[in-house]
C-alpha cells in the first residue's frame, strides 16, 4: 500500500513538472520570437524627414544626410519609466556600432510646458549617458509623421530603425527593451534590435 503510494506521488509530481516546462517553455518561445504589435504597415517605407526640429547637441541632421548608415531613432520622454530603462540600451548600442555606420538619435517629444526647456532636457540626456545627436520636437510634428499620423497608438516612445537607404526595416512598437533575465519581453525586443542592427550593417559593407 505504502509503495502504491509512493508511486501515485511520483506520477503526480512528474505530470506536475512536466506541465510548468511546457508553460516555461511557451512563454519563453513567445517572448524570444519578438515582433511589434503596431505599425506593420509601416516596414519597407521611406523615413519622414527630420526638419522642423530644435537640435539640441548637434548640427541640424535630415534623413538625407544619413544616407549610408544604419539609423535608429528613439522618441524618449525625461519623465517615461519606459525612456529610463531602455535608455543604457541605446547607449550601449550606439558604443558596439557606431564605428561600423551605426548611428542613434533621439527625438524627445515633450508632454508638459516644464519638459519642452532644452536644459531640462540636456540635462537627462547627460543622466542617460546620451553622447548621440539629441533633438526636440516639442510640437509633436516628425513624431506625426512617423508614427501618430491620426492613428490611435499603445505608445508614444517608439523606435525605428533605417537601413543605409533610409528606409525604415524595424519598429519598437513602445514600451522598454533591455537586457535581463527575468524580463523576456524586453530581453527579446533588445535581442531582436541587435540582431536587424547586425543584419542591416551587413547587407552593405
Amino acid at each position: 500500500m505504502r509503495k502504491l503510494k509512493i508511486l501515485s506521488l511520483q506520477i503526480i509530481f512528474f505530470f506536475a513538472f512536466q506541465q510548468t516546462q511546457i508553460s516555461l517553455s511557451k512563454e519563453l518561445n513567445e517572448n524570444t520570437a519578438w515582433t511589434p504589435k503596431e505599425g506593420l504597415e509601416l516596414f519597407g517605407t521611406k523615413a519622414p524627414s527630420l526638419k522642423g526640429l530644435k537640435w539640441l547637441n548637434s548640427d541640424p541632421i535630415d534623413m538625407k544626410d544619413l544616407i549610408g548608415k544604419v539609423v535608429l531613432i528613439r522618441f524618449w520622454l525625461v519623465d517615461c519609466p519606459f525612456c529610463t530603462r531602455s535608455a543604457p540600451s541605446l547607449v550601449e548600442l550606439y558604443d558596439k556600432y557606431k564605428q561600423d555606420g551605426f548611428i542613434v538619435i533621439g527625438i524627445h517629444h515633450p508632454k508638459s510646458d516644464k519638459t519642452k526647456n532644452a536644459d531640462v532636457v540636456i540635462k537627462q540626456a547627460k543622466i542617460f549617458g546620451f553622447e548621440f545627436p539629441i533633438a526636440q520636437d516639442n510640437d509633436w510634428n516628425v513624431l506625426n509623421s512617423y508614427w501618430l499620423n491620426g492613428k490611435k497608438r499603445s505608445y508614444t516612445s517608439v523606435s525605428f530603425l533605417m537601413d543605409e537607404e533610409g528606409i525604415i526595416r524595424s519598429i519598437h512598437d513602445g514600451g522598454e527593451f533591455f537586457k535581463s533575465d527575468e524580463n523576456l519581453k524586453a530581453n527579446s525586443a533588445y535581442l531582436a534590435i541587435d540582431n536587424k542592427i547586425q543584419e542591416l550593417l551587413k547587407e552593405n559593407p
